[in-house]
């Protein structure tokens, strides 16, 4: 049976606003300016219709960014008028380990320089991802991104039909592969089919703040876009985060031994899937053409792999650090000289940061959020509804594309967004989680005197 929250949880999961007081409405205003323009930063950025720049390259990024990046940081640390340890350290401690060790990572890295940089903006996005969603509440929040991804796609439908950028020519010199796909004012079309599908979830579930019609209208005017962008991965993970999203709408928490019983069901069936399915797969994995070229991508990385298990290059210091990149020892062909990334987020981490890097990420930004999600006794059905999609798609999507822990990538702000209202929703929320929590908390403060020792 779920445990009832008290008038004090409601309000606090209400955000800001309702509190009383000067400061508190100071912060709220805040909160919501640096919001819209966090978000702007991260749908479009501060050089609109700019070319995808995929050459391996020192990618330096946009100076401008990041500048933006910190001052919102610091705006929302003295502009709210509140600082104190809690608003200091608003990262959860599983996240914090895990920037941790990709912080410590750069004393192994090839580009070290890089790297830190890299760690460095990571590390204030998820921050300030945390803080405002702290600050602005779960209501808030959902409301002001789906506002943020309306004006995105009115944005992108006149940029397609009013000027010649909106429309992909050609990209990496293979005009076959993406010429005539549509893009909007973002660079890549994979990232506006991915900002698509993103709004598609906002608008389909747990929608409390548009009517009916408008979100129909949203929907389909995503739905269309999704389908000119040619967006194959984003269109497959869209159903199932869509398919998650209903499937788990009966859930209770109440019962969720059945639900691990369900689970446990599905991962057999999904083995023997594979198992019946492995030469068709090895083929597939095997073949330079295959996943438009993801196959001549992963078999380098899964080399690479087995070489530093361990280490991997170092945090951000395997693509894009120019002539030290470890990809030209590997080869000197098209994925040397045009690929950005592995296509794969996960291959990714592993040969950044290694096994133990992968792990703690997995546990950090899959396993910990799902489980606070699942065992929560009291969030809405709705909510878990969208939170779970959310999260499907944004995981979902980094088995063929890559960004996680890659600073301000759409993808990765939204997966951060929703695993910060997860931990809010949950936190107001009586159940396992809470239970786990203590439990390794007390395990963590034991083994203090023995690490002493």
């Amino acid at each position: 049976m779920a445990t009832a929250i008290t008038g004090i949880e409601r309000r606090r999961a209400a955000g800001p606003a309702r509190r009383a007081g000067p400061r508190a409405r100071r912060r709220f205003a805040v909160a919501n300016a640096t919001f819209a323009l966090f978000l702007w930063l991260v749908l479009i950025g501060t050089a609109p219709m700019q070319e995808w720049a995929g050459q391996n390259s020192n990618s330096t990024g946009d100076a401008l960014n990041q500048i933006l990046y910190v001052g919102i940081m610091l705006v929302l640390l003295v502009g709210s008028g509140m600082i104190s340890r809690r608003e200091l350290i608003c990262i959860p401690t599983a996240l914090l380990l895990l920037l941790a060790f990709c912080l410590l990572s750069v004393s192994w890295a090839i580009a070290p320089l890089i790297a830190l940089r890299r760690v460095i903006q990571t590390t204030i996005v998820i921050w300030i991802a945390f803080r405002q969603v702290n600050d602005l509440g779960p209501a808030r929040t959902l409301q002001l991104l789906r506002i943020a991804m309306i004006a995105l796609l009115v944005i992108n439908y006149l940029v397609v039909f009013f000027t010649p950028y909106g429309i992909h020519g050609e990209v990496f010199g293979e005009q076959s592969s993406v010429v005539g796909d549509w893009r909007g004012i973002i660079p890549h079309k994979n990232i506006t089919g991915a900002a698509c599908s993103l709004t598609i979830l906002l608008f389909l579930f747990d929608n409390r703040q548009f009517g009916r019609v408008v979100s129909a209208l949203v929907i389909l005017g995503a739905a269309v876009f999704l389908f000119y962008t040619n967006s194959r991965t984003s269109e497959v993970i869209l159903m199932l985060a869509v398919a998650l999203g209903f499937a788990i709408r009966p859930y209770s928490a109440s019962y969720r031994s059945t639900m691990v019983v369900i689970l446990l069901v599905f991962a057999g069936i999904a083995l023997q899937a594979v198992s019946a399915n492995i030469r068709f797969l090895a083929d597939t994995f095997n073949d330079p053409g295959a996943l438009t070229g993801r196959g001549a991508i992963w078999p380098l990385l899964i080399e690479y792999a087995g070489e530093y298990p361990w280490t991997g290059a170092g945090f951000g210091s395997f693509w894009q650090i120019g002539d030290a990149s470890p990809i030209w020892t590997l080869t000197s062909g098209w994925v040397a000289i045009y690929a950005p990334h592995g296509h794969n987020g996960f291959l990714d981490l592993l040969v950044t940061i290694g096994v133990p890097g992968l792990l703690l990420a997995i546990a950090a930004l899959a396993v910990w959020p799902l489980l606070r999600l699942l065992l929560s006794l009291s969030i809405d059905k709705s909510r878990r509804s969208l939170l779970l999609a959310l999260m499907a798609f944004c995981l979902g999507h980094n088995l063929t594309e890559s960004s996680l822990l890659s600073g301000a990538a759409v993808v990765e702000v939204f997966l951060i967004l929703t695993i910060a209202l997860i931990y809010r929703e949950s936190d107001a929320s009586a159940g396992a989680h809470q239970l786990l929590r203590r439990r390794m908390a007390r395990l963590v403060r034991r083994s203090r005197p023995r690490l002493i020792r």
